[in-house]
């Protein structure tokens, strides 16, 4: 296979998250997961510890998620996708997600959630936003996006690479804060030393 450039509807389903009617920490504790932005980071994935258990309202279709989708915040100054490996138990993910549903196996998942988090797509998704207040993304801009379809293999390399490359900024992270207590604690121990 060639590389590819299409608009992302072109390859993907894009669905709105499951519409609630008031806050999500309004229902009664349920079974189902609800993931809101405050559960999701653009680095790590869904932090399903945090994620609120409820009872959905009865009536309307659920569209669970599954492992392969990809969640994209269309609220807000940061705009990210993260894709899913199999949820631990049925969830959806609030209105302020959408969807992303791969229609063909021609796009590996993560590769589309690393691609519309890079600088191409995110600028193309800044000036497409609206609202004055809360910037918004609306689903036909999200349709619209152009992305960039290499062969799987290619794919492949490009989402390994990336991961390699977070775990890494992940350990520097960790180092540079444990050297930053290790420097508070000398400057308590010397303080300590110094008023005996």
């Amino acid at each position: 296979m060639i590389t590819k450039r299409c608009p992302l509807l072109e390859s993907v389903e894009v669905a709105a998250g499951h519409p609630l009617r008031g806050a999500v920490d309004d229902l009664q504790d349920g079974d189902v997961g609800v993931i809101q932005m405050r559960n999701v980071d653009p680095e790590v994935g869904v932090d399903w510890t945090g994620v609120a258990r409820v009872r959905l309202p009865p009536g309307r279709r659920v569209d669970f998620l599954r492992g392969g989708d990809v969640i994209f915040s269309t609220r807000g100054g940061r705009n990210y996708a993260v894709a899913l490996h199999e949820p631990p138990y049925a969830a959806v993910c609030s209105p302020h997600f959408f969807v992303l549903r791969t229609r063909t196996d021609a796009v590996h998942p993560h590769f589309l959630a690393w691609q519309i988090n890079q600088g191409p797509a995110q600028e193309y998704l800044k000036r497409e936003a609206t609202g004055s207040h809360i910037l918004n993304i609306r689903r036909e801009v999200v349709e619209r996006l152009e992305i960039v379809i290499p062969p799987l293999e290619r794919q492949a390399a490009i989402v390994a690479f990336a991961e390699a490359a977070a775990r890494e900024k992940r350990l520097l992270s960790a180092l540079i804060e444990n050297r930053q207590q290790q420097i508070n604690a000398l400057a308590v121990g010397l303080r300590a030393s110094d008023e005996e």
